[in-house]
């Protein structure tokens, strides 16, 4: 699943790491066996001042990832699955179906179960796709069940632990454990949201502060896009000067589950949502919160996840069902338990994730290995996850993110660039008067590149009518990011939200409303909204969903020379850094956006599943 060879981009720091991987500083007469997770990466931290060991009587909580049976045979079954005349066509797994087939053994969950109650750790709980077991600890129990040595640091003011040495299993465990998570509390994902400008309201330069967008009973910012806007923009409705466009009947997305992921609190966030459908007129739509760990009262990401939702059932006009899988914290263990819900789960069948890091650090925790398991388990069972490819153009960010092209190592952000999700890039998405779509340009901060730690999918080697495969980077094995593009840009196309007003609250300023976000973060729910448009009308015609998009999305595209696909909207225009848009795939804008009608009228009838 990765490219060990990619880590000479970070030059002094593969140093570091390699160092610490040949150490096993509490070894003892125990036979061990290495893990996905390594040492972190301290000397990274900026600002950063070492605290010494930490204290045995820390509390953890950890999350042992299982090494799934056959992982040779996931994109085997998915091609089977997509064949026409193959016993598999057509169908998908159960979660059960998933288990048996690609699940840890019950002989070897119950064998990481018994060790782990062995060494001391309490609420040891198997998932059940049988992919990762989770407990509770101690940092010495931690140290010495996994060999490792946790240590604290100050940094910014605030008191963070990391392992300093890679995480390993006794030798009876080989080939079981795959990795151990939650050894830090430093790797955080963080969200892909901007905000329009925050200078003095001026149509000219910020036409989306309030009070130029305050309420949907007044005439939008020009920047300002409504959900009804994003439909007509993407070929899903008809404005009002040509009631009578090809997509006048277009359905909603009325028969399709979708979701996010989010984390902390997230009551304010429903009740913004029915704020936002009250506003717009939309039918309301059933949500769930699905919890995936502790509750947490943090609010600080209410504005994204206020995004996710209303910017993704806006554009789908209406869905069956919204389940919003909600973390404990956004570090990698926790945000991995948030996925492993939605998979095993299996009750949306699509997902928008917001939010990323640099692939760089949870390869090193081995966080990536275990997610993708899980990502490849939801494309067996038909689900398809969404995410956003970052703000920092074909770099990432090392800490945070900055916005700025090459403001960072030359890399691509997780868990887009994850083979089993559809990674979504950022454009700016200019209309006509009547909000008909015009043309695009590819946002300067969205990110894309190839990935350093992934490997292509097989998707991505298709040719279509060309004879070059669509991926150029699939050739030495790499996956390219992204795979699609939607509107990212806040000052040009940004999405009018509600956040933060009371339950039953009129759409004006004082009660909440806001506008003008954006970010991939924008471009990831409409893409998982646009497609569920998608799914919904080929159900409609059919009685058949059409399950895991990667490989189709690929089917209707072209490699050289041929490169242009008439079903999605080609950018040409734009850079994010290394990298420029331009005809065909490219790592600014993927295949481009989606034109929902003619993609749906071109897909086959007997397209599974």
């Amino acid at each position: 699943m990765t490219n060990c060879s990619a880590v000479k981009f970070l030059g002094a720091l593969v140093g570091l790491v390699l160092a610490v991987l040949c150490t096993s500083p509490n070894a003892s007469a125990q036979t061990w066996a290495s893990t996905a997770t390594q040492a972190y990466p301290v000397a990274t931290l900026t600002n950063a001042t070492a605290l010494g060991a930490l204290p045995a009587s820390t509390s953890m909580h950890i999350v042992v990832g299982l090494q799934e049976q056959n992982p040779d045979q996931v994109q085997p079954t998915l091609r089977a699955m997509l064949t026409p005349g193959n016993a598999l066509y057509g169908t998908s797994l159960t979660v059960q179906q998933f288990v048996t087939q690609f699940g840890a053994t019950s002989a070897q969950v119950q064998a990481v179960e018994d060790y782990l109650t062995s060494a001391g750790f309490t609420n040891v709980t198997a998932a059940p796709n049988q992919l990762l077991v989770e407990a509770d600890g101690t940092a010495g129990i931690v140290e010495t069940a996994f060999n490792v040595s946790l240590a604290q640091y100050s940094v910014n003011g605030a008191t963070v632990y990391a392992n300093t040495s890679p995480a390993q299993v006794p030798q009876s465990l080989s080939g079981t454990v795959l990795a151990v998570l939650g050894l830090n509390n430093i790797v955080h994902y963080h969200t892909d949201l901007t905000n329009g400008s925050s200078s003095p309201p001026s149509k000219a330069t910020d036409p989306c502060t309030p009070p130029v967008c305050n309420t949907p009973a007044q005439p939008l910012a020009d920047t300002a896009f409504g959900p009804a806007d994003y439909q007509i923009a993407y070929d899903a409705a008809c404005p009002s000067d040509n009631a009578k466009c090809p997509a006048e009947k277009f359905p909603p997305a009325s028969c399709v589950t979708i979701g996010s992921i989010a984390e902390g609190e997230i009551s304010q966030t429903i009740t913004d949502l029915a704020n936002y459908e009250t506003a717009f007129d939309l039918p309301k739509v059933p949500v769930t919160a699905v919890y995936a760990g502790i509750a947490s009262p943090d609010t600080s990401g209410q504005v994204e996840w206020d995004l996710d939702s209303q910017s993704s059932t806006g554009i789908a006009q209406n869905v069956e069902h919204y389940y919003f899988y909600v973390a404990t914290s956004l570090t990698d263990s926790d945000l991995g338990l948030a996925i492993n819900k939605w998979a095993t789960d299996d009750k949306a069948r699509l997902l928008s994730i917001s939010i990323g890091e640099c692939e760089f650090f949870p390869y090193l925790d081995g966080a990536m290995v275990l997610d993708d398991e899980m990502f490849g388990e939801a494309a067996l069972q038909g689900q398809t996850a969404f995410a956003s490819s970052d703000d920092n153009g074909s770099a990432c960010p090392s800490e945070a993110p900055n916005g700025v092209p090459l403001g960072g190592p030359p890399d691509t952000s997780y868990p887009a660039s994850s083979p089993y999700v559809i990674a979504s890039g950022g454009t700016q998405l200019f209309t006509n008067a009547d909000y008909t779509y015009d043309f695009e340009v590819g946002w300067y901060a969205g990110g894309g590149g190839p990935s350093y730690f992934e490997t292509s999918p097989f998707w991505q080697s298709y040719t279509g009518s060309g004879t070059a495969p669509i991926v150029v980077s699939s050739e030495a094995g790499q996956r390219g990011v992204p795979d699609v593009a939607m509107c990212a840009d806040p000052n040009i196309c940004g999405a009018y939200i509600f956040s933060g007003g009371p339950a039953g609250a009129g759409s004006n300023e004082s009660n909440g409303s806001y506008c003008c976000y954006g970010g991939t973060s924008l471009a990831s729910p409409l893409s998982m909204g646009a497609w569920a448009r998608i799914e919904a009308a080929h159900d409609i015609k059919t009685g058949k969903y059409l399950g895991f998009a990667g490989p189709l999305i690929y089917q209707l595209a072209n490699g050289a020379p041929t490169l242009n696909s008439p079903y999605f909207n080609d950018v040409t225009l734009g850079a994010n850094g290394a990298y420029s848009a331009g005809l065909g795939y490219d790592y600014v804008t993927g295949l481009g956006s989606w034109d929902i009608y003619e993609i749906n009228k071109v897909i086959p009838s007997t397209y599974p599943q």
